[in-house]
């Protein structure tokens, strides 16, 4: 028997399309009427009538419709141009996933694959423990492959190329420095053809650095966090437009606001020393707005921010997700969806991994049901245009509907696939989703799965 959600008794508002489809239901009758009477008197009552019904559909049928809110898209267009989608880390795509899942096609890299591919431009971008970063074309052939100077293991942070409006390809990763027995970040950016156009990497401060997934903001600055202490805002060009010093390590890639506020979770202390462990607001010229001394254990997450500019975070030691206010009040906590950066869905519902399985909040911070998966804590949620959630768990991916039901489960690997890496259980990365609705996820075996 398949698992299925524990769903909660609390009942959501009516939503606002119900009420104009009954608002305009009574327009559309009223007319009727009119014209029934007075058809004799006026032959073109009828074509009135049809023309009224036309443009009342249409208004209703574009309000009824998933779409994604264009609040939610970023700056930078494509299918799944960064990590979780968009400069807000929303994991939320404009196309609907597949329906009934099946194999397309699988390219096999030189090591397993941790991290979520990044799409746009016609190509899917795909980093593997070899050191290499993969260019794919939307059938799944080799374009080119670029070689690092390091490996994208499971150990070291994950990280997933970001695609600027040009095509180009910016990289993030770890060097080791063996004569210094230190470890410094490095940010590449790469032109659509492959060839390097420049590179960056800073001073290491403890000597324990790291960059994280990039993020691009609407003016194609490219946000790094820098594991090593430090939040790096950086021109297209590769010149530091600004460099924080966070004092602490820093956990996850950076979210960034509408209004600009760049959102990080760091280790302790804060810059001001106002709190351990905890989220901290950066306005966009790289000075602080705020720390958040309310969150805890904030330790891999990366936060999500929703079109109303709430922040949400998971806090991994601490058990719980928070809901935060721009002004850097807690709105709300709630217990469990700590495990994973939380995804947002067009509704506004929070989806976020607990240690059960997926779990899914409304935006009031109420549990709106749970979704357990088995033994292993699953990936970051994918939500489609149309509100179904994606996610991970061991070897198998799950399409769960809106209201927790699951509509399909398919196995990607099974557990002796990956032997041959030397791995010793078989796991999958976070998704994304193509503009056909395929899906893509990497796997511990070193396969790329196109799933459609």
């Amino acid at each position: 028997m398949e698992n299925g959600p524990r769903e909660t008794s609390q009942v959501p508002a009516q939503p606002r399309i119900f009420r104009c489809i009954a608002k305009y239901s009574k327009i559309i009758k009223k007319k009727a009427v009119q014209y029934g009477r007075h058809k004799k008197q006026n032959a073109n009552g009828f074509w009135n009538v049809l023309t009224i019904l036309a443009v009342l559909s249409l208004v209703v049928l574009s309000l009824a419709s998933p779409s994604v809110p264009a609040s939610m898209i970023s700056g930078v267009q494509g299918a799944w141009p960064m990590f979780h989608q968009n400069a807000q880390h929303t994991g939320l795509s404009r196309f609907p996933g597949p329906t009934v899942p099946a194999l397309e096609w699988k390219f096999q890299t030189g090591g397993s694959i941790a991290a979520s591919p990044a799409i746009g431009h016609g190509r899917i971008y795909v980093t593997s423990e070899d050191g290499n970063l993969y260019a794919l074309n939307s059938q799944g052939a080799l374009l080119w492959k670029f070689q690092t100077n390091f490996s994208f293991t499971a150990d070291r942070p994950r990280t997933t190329p970001a695609i600027g409006s040009d095509g180009t390809i910016y990289l993030a990763g770890t060097l080791s420095n063996a004569r210094l027995g230190e470890a410094e970040g490095i940010l590449y950016a790469i032109n659509p053809g492959g060839k390097l156009k420049w590179s960056l990497t800073m001073p290491p401060i403890e000597g324990v650095g790291g960059f994280l997934s990039p993020t691009i903001g609407p003016d194609e600055t490219i946000y790094v966090s820098d594991f090593d202490f430090r939040v790096l805002a950086v021109h297209p060009d590769g010149s530091v437009k600004w460099s924080l010093s966070t004092y602490g390590e820093v956990w996850g890639s950076p979210a960034l606001a509408f209004d600009g506020t760049v959102y990080v979770g760091i280790d302790d202390p804060a810059p001001t020393g106002a709190c351990g462990q905890c989220l901290i607001a950066i306005n966009p010229d790289g000075s602080i707005k705020w720390t958040d001394v309310a969150t805890r254990n904030i330790q891999g997450p990366s936060p999500a921010v929703g079109s109303d500019g709430t922040v949400y975070v998971g806090t991994a030691g601490f058990g719980a997700l928070f809901a935060i206010n721009p002004d850097g009040t807690v709105k709300w906590e709630s217990p469990g969806g700590a495990q994973s950066s939380p995804s947002i869905g067009p509704d506004g519902t929070i989806y976020a991994a607990g240690g059960v399985g997926m779990e899914a909040f409304y935006p009031n911070g109420t549990l709106r049901w749970a979704f357990p998966t088995g033994s292993s804590v699953p990936t970051d949620a994918t939500v489609d245009s149309n509100g179904v959630v994606y996610f991970g768990s061991d070897a198998s991916l799950y399409a769960v509907s809106p209201n927790g039901a699951l509509l399909w489960k398919f196995a990607v690997t099974p557990l002796a696939a990956c032997g041959s890496l030397g791995c010793t259980s078989a796991s999958i990365s976070d998704l994304a989703i193509g503009p056909g609705g395929t899906i893509f996820v990497g796997s511990s075996d070193g396969n790329l799965y196109a799933i459609g």
